[in-house]
């Protein structure tokens, strides 16, 4: 029952942070822009999709770390 409890936490988890990123992603989108100026030659889907992966690949490292350091068992 509690491996249940951390997916499911876990799976709460990224949904919250996955809506507040959408949320946030035109900001973060001019933020990369002004700081790569690079970035204007890249279609909008595209810069979307990338800022959403690497954003999601740091929270799912940074969760399975916490978790991993949090467990009782070694």
């Amino acid at each position: 029952m509690r491996r249940i409890t951390a997916i499911l936490g876990l799976g709460l988890v990224g949904f919250v942070i996955g809506f507040i990123g959408f949320l946030a992603l035109d900001a973060l989108k001019e933020v990369l822009i002004q700081i790569y100026p690079t970035l204007l030659n890249v279609e909008g889907y595209l810069l979307s999709a990338i800022v959403a992966g690497v954003v999601g690949s740091i929270v799912t490292v940074v969760a399975v770390v916490v978790w991993s350091y949090s467990s009782k068992h070694y």
